[in-house]
């Protein structure tokens, strides 16, 4: 579906297109360089209404995807992914045939963290002619899709979340035991609600 064929919608600022019946939208009318209060709203208000939101053909430059981020919400500095040097907040994801670096399974990100991030701000640099698909869940809709039984079984429950299985297998003994301090275990509910909508989702990933 292109989005400049579709009808004007409840949004004053920008043009919402969703993607799939259950995830995803592309938005027009927006540049993410210039921003206001009115257009983070409207953006804010999209993305909890279809989790992941895609923008084409923005030429942002490293500063100007840290702003787009800061605008919404405190950006983390990923304590294990390789970074920018000038922007911490910029991890560096890159694959080649030479050196893998790619995340094949499914995972919400940083949940090994007391407090995981909102949400992550992705922005593709080299992008090849086919493959190397990012796929995203919506994990709203698998819990509302689970046997009652299976809902009574989680309620209430929770999951440890933990960085070793994905960051801790290459450290020695010293240094995982000094990572343990920094990042310990963390204990999550296995299905969460959401602050602002109310609604529930899974909230487990294999990762971590």
């Amino acid at each position: 579906m292109r989005v400049d064929a579709v009808e004007p919608n409840e949004y004053n600022r920008i043009r919402v297109a969703p993607l799939t019946g259950s995830i995803g939208a592309e938005i027009a009318n927006v540049d993410l360089r210039e921003l206001d209060d009115e257009l983070i709203a409207e953006l804010r208000d999209a993305w909890l209404a279809h989790k992941v939101l895609f923008f084409r053909d923005q030429q942002l430059t490293q500063a100007e995807h840290v702003a787009y981020g800061r605008a919404l919400g405190e950006l983390e500095i990923h304590p294990f992914a390789p970074h920018v040097d000038d922007h911490p907040e910029v991890l560096v994801l890159e694959s080649t045939a030479e050196s893998f670096y790619a995340a094949e399974t499914w995972h919400s990100d940083v949940t090994f963290r007391e407090c995981p991030p909102l949400g992550s701000v992705l922005m593709g640099r080299i992008v090849p002619p086919y493959g190397g698909d990012t796929c995203f869940a919506n994990m709203e809709m698998a819990y509302e899709r689970l046997p009652d039984d299976v809902k009574e079984q989680i309620d209430g429950r929770f999951a440890i979340h933990s960085y070793i299985k994905a960051f801790g297998r290459g450290m020695s003994d010293r240094k995982r035991a000094e990572t343990a301090e920094q990042f310990p275990d963390q204990k999550h509910p296995i299905v969460r609600t959401h602050p602002v909508t109310g609604r529930k989702s899974l909230y487990v990933n294999r990762p971590f």
